[in-house]
């Protein structure tokens, strides 16, 4: 199997040019990998000063990858950038299923995960059921086998995280969207909704898109379900799109505002020659800061 034609291959690293890779190597570094239903992203990130010394990312702007093809390109991104010879202290891995539920952590048993989740989506032999926590919520998902085991052989220490329990880190801890309401995230054949009240969580859900009223849709289709007034609501925005992009001048017609969210002001993006568009990567960039946020505030009550 070779990568298909149709995936776009972004770069940007500080290694050689800022810091060589013998001290890279003695850094203490964060893997942060990203595996979306149509796009892969993976950041290298430094734990003591939270300095960017790399991204990388495959996107794919006519489908989504198919369980089997996942393995692959999963294998030829770590392979193509040398994963696999880095040191890491922690590795984390956001994956984007399209089966999850959502249920009460005091309503949850883990006997009952496949059945909770088989109320919302249909579940195959080749899927394993897992579960994360975020603060009294379980979200339930699946993931297909085959790349479950891939990613374990790759990655053995590493934390899987569902893209909503990602999102959640980030809309409760990230500084910029912690008074928001709502937020989305868009890839090239989808987008990711997820809204709060306060310190409420709302709303997730995922839609496949083809053109950006396809997003103007979902994203007033939300906002009328969460009843929220669309010239009041301002609208946070991250991901696979430019400020020059079609669909900004078509949410900017009916809601208040429309803001991009760029990396947490702790993390130092370090000049080269490649700009790096950090709303694009935003997820994979902030969120191991926001978990560490979360971490602390559950430290100090």
């Amino acid at each position: 199997m070779q990568l298909q034609a149709d995936i776009k291959i972004s770069e940007y690293s500080v290694v050689p040019k800022r810091i060589s890779e013998k001290e890279l190597q003695q850094k203490n570094l964060l893997l942060s990998l990203s595996i979306f239903q149509d796009e892969i992203e993976a950041a290298i990130i430094d734990l003591d000063n939270y300095s960017v010394y790399a991204v990388y990312g495959y996107a794919s702007y006519q489908r989504k990858f198919s369980p089997n093809e996942y393995v692959f390109i999963i294998n030829d991104f770590v392979h193509r950038y040398h994963l696999y010879n880095i040191t890491f202290k922690m590795i984390e891995i956001i994956y984007s299923s399209p089966h999850f539920t959502f249920c009460p952590t005091e309503f949850f048993s883990s006997e009952r995960k496949q059945e909770l989740l088989q109320f919302t989506h249909p579940i195959d032999a080749n899927e394993i059921v897992l579960t994360n926590d975020f603060n009294d919520i379980k979200i339930i998902y699946s993931i297909h086998k085959n790349i479950y085991q891939n990613l374990l052989q790759l990655f053995p220490s590493a934390r899987l995280y569902h893209s909503a329990t990602a999102m959640l880190h980030i809309l409760f801890y990230h500084p910029v969207l912690i008074h928001s309401k709502l937020w989305i995230h868009i890839h090239p054949d989808y987008i990711e909704v997820i809204a709060k009240n306060q310190k409420q969580f709302l709303f997730y859900n995922t839609f496949d898109t083809q053109s950006s009223l396809d997003v103007l849709y979902y994203v007033l289709f939300c906002v009328e379900q969460l009843e929220l007034t669309p010239k009041e609501t301002d609208v946070y925005i991250s991901g696979n799109v430019s400020m020059q992009h079609s669909i900004i001048q078509l949410l900017q017609k009916y809601v208040h505002t429309v803001q991009f969210v760029h990396h947490h002001p702790k993390l130092h993006i370090l000049p080269t020659d490649a700009h790096l568009l950090t709303q694009y990567y935003f997820i994979t960039l902030n969120h191991s800061l926001c978990v560490s946020s979360q971490e602390n505030t559950k430290a100090e009550k």
